[in-house]
């Protein structure tokens, strides 16, 4: 019966994915705040697929489409850090896990007719810009997978929070990590 609905929630879940990156590729500029990201993470047998939305603003320190050399320089160098996912977050070397894709995007938000703003850009200019990543990862032992170290604070000066959502086989479950909290504990969740 586990197996089943173990099967069933990784169903979900991936039927799901399709719908949340179609919402988070047109969600308004509301819930964007500048320090805040979001890790995403799903725990499946030997599988974990992760998910991380984060402002511009905290990886590059600017969020308007870059227009000079050095700023296109660095949304790639912030590309590039971030798709090296086992150094940016880092399991436990007993679970002996290899990354089997990760894929970067710095992605434009842009402002609509009537949508009210705090600055002067024109509606349909580009605003806003956030880095989306996805991660699938295999590890050999994942029942050693107990904990979660980042280095995502050290890497990018704007970040100060992540809001953290997990789903395993036990459920489902939400923690934050922080510049003065940069680890997680999994545990209670495996």
């Amino acid at each position: 019966m586990l197996k089943s609905l173990t099967g069933l929630a990784a169903a979900v879940f991936v039927l799901t994915l399709p719908a949340v990156a179609d919402e988070a590729e047109h969600r308004q500029l509301g819930p964007h705040v500048h320090g805040q990201g979001t890790l995403d993470i799903a725990i499946e047998g030997k599988k974990i697929a992760m998910e991380l939305v984060v402002p511009g603003m905290d990886i590059v320190g600017f969020e308007h489409v870059p227009t000079t050399d050095a700023q296109k320089a660095e949304v790639e160098k912030g590309k590039a850090k971030l798709t090296d996912v086992l150094s940016v977050f880092k399991l436990p070397a007993s679970a002996k896990c290899k990354a089997d894709s990760a894929n970067v995007e710095n992605r434009k938000e842009t402002h609509h007719p009537g949508e009210k703003d705090d600055d002067d850009d024109k509606p349909g200019e580009p605003e806003h810009s956030e880095f989306h990543a996805t991660y699938s990862i295999t590890c050999e032992a994942p029942e050693s997978v107990t904990g979660l170290e980042t280095s995502y604070f050290t890497n990018f000066a704007g970040a100060q929070l992540l809001n953290v959502n997990i789903a395993t086989s036990k459920g489902q479950t939400q923690a934050q990590m922080t510049r003065d909290k940069p680890t997680l504990d999994l545990a209670g969740v495996m």
